[in-house]
């Protein structure tokens, strides 16, 4: 191969993207942006609503609270008031005026004195979501209300409360603060893959269809430059740019994840500058292999308007086994680094637990990865050497 003439391939191929600024937003600024901003946003909106909903007084709508002075006292003591029923509770719940009320019927009093079950009724909209929160609120202190009666009742008994717990189940939790911050960043792998296919995406299409398109395509393959280098020097420049827009992503996300407030749910998100650089080393081999996908596949397109139908839907494929791991969730295994994108996946997962990667499957990675990426790269220059792709 010509060094020269690939070079200069190259620095064509490069230079056009750059000059298209529309596109260098969407690819270098908004694409890689995108993810971890909003993932930040989001994540910090769960966890500031979750901390407040726990601190946040909830007033409960009872019916005959009268009749249950014991437990209108347990449930004032765990942060919650209570207020009258309307006259219809199932309407008010039915309407959303209330997500739920608490109804103690005739005869409560009469069955609990006489240490009989005495019932008392939710009123609840389970399709509701937004009810969720307080319809488990209002359930979780009634439970703990009927527990703490049960026991009281067994120790005025002599019973020893413990003999109705014939078997206790202890948790023991073994992960770590950062391990958990997979609960968190679980899907931050599916979006420096997509940065990196978008950083891809334009600069494949118009390398290919684009040029066609606008009849360029034939005076280049007319000239000096063989096929091989041609096509090398294209991909060369779709893989670069594929590289910046997901190096840019892994920067965000490293400055980003100090916004999260992890720390307030037990949780510690801790990805450092080593971590994020291995993040991209084993991250860079998928860079040429959607490279080589994307180029192949916008070959076959006639104009640019359909390379990108075509694409929109290929820059899919690779997300697929990402979300088959999020859907299906297994335990790494050395088959998983034989896919591109699903080993990515799987060995950033464990750098954001703070695991230390198995360097056998490091190597398997990156192999395959590669020799997909060299496949895809040969099948785009024995596309090119064909007469049809002139189209």
């Amino acid at each position: 191969m010509n060094l020269r003439k690939y070079l200069a391939v190259f620095y064509k191929e490069a230079v056009d993207n750059l000059r298209d600024r529309r596109t260098l937003l969407t690819v270098l600024v908004f694409g890689p942006l995108f993810g971890p901003l909003f993932y930040t946003i989001m994540m910090s909106t769960v966890i500031n609503r979750q901390v407040a909903d726990l601190d946040q007084s909830y007033t409960l709508a009872v019916q005959g609270a009268e009749r249950a002075p014991g437990l209108m006292d347990y449930i004032h003591q765990h942060n919650m008031k209570t207020e009258a029923a309307p006259a219809d509770p199932r309407t008010a719940v039915k309407t959303g005026k209330l997500d739920v009320v608490l109804v103690v019927p005739e005869g409560y009093a009469q069955a609990f004195a006489a240490g009989k079950p005495a019932a008392v009724q939710l009123i609840m909209d389970k399709s509701r979501d937004t009810s969720a929160k307080n319809i488990g609120r209002a359930r979780g202190v009634v439970e703990d209300y009927a527990r703490s009666v049960a026991v009281l009742r067994l120790l005025a008994r002599g019973v020893d409360p413990r003999a109705v717990e014939p078997v206790v189940v202890e948790n023991a939790d073994v992960s770590t603060p950062q391990s958990r911050a997979v609960l968190l960043l679980g899907m931050m792998p599916y979006f420096l893959l997509f940065a990196a296919i978008l950083g891809a995406f334009y600069l494949a299409i118009d390398s290919t269809a684009g040029e066609r398109e606008r009849g360029s395509l034939e005076p280049l393959l007319t000239t000096a430059v063989p096929r091989s280098t041609l096509v090398l020097g294209k991909l060369s420049a779709v893989t670069l740019f594929s590289a910046v827009s997901l190096f840019i992503d892994i920067a965000a996300l490293l400055w980003c994840q100090r916004l999260i407030p992890a720390a307030k749910v037990g949780i510690s998100v801790d990805i450092t500058p080593a971590n994020a650089l291995i993040t991209f080393l084993v991250c860079l081999p998928f860079c040429l292999f959607i490279a080589g996908l994307l180029s192949v596949v916008a070959s076959f397109t006639k104009s640019y308007k359909e390379a990108q139908t075509w694409l929109s839907f290929i820059m899919l494929v690779p997300l697929v086994p990402v979300m088959g791991l999020i859907l299906f969730p297994m335990e790494p295994s050395w088959w998983m680094m034989l896919l591109p994108s699903m080993s990515q996946d799987v060995l950033i997962t464990a750098l954001i637990k703070g695991d230390a990667l198995k360097p056998l499957f490091v190597v398997l990675s990156v192999v395959s990865t590669l020799v997909a990426g060299f496949g895809l790269t040969g099948l785009a220059i024995w596309l090119y050497r064909r007469e049809r792709i002139l189209g």
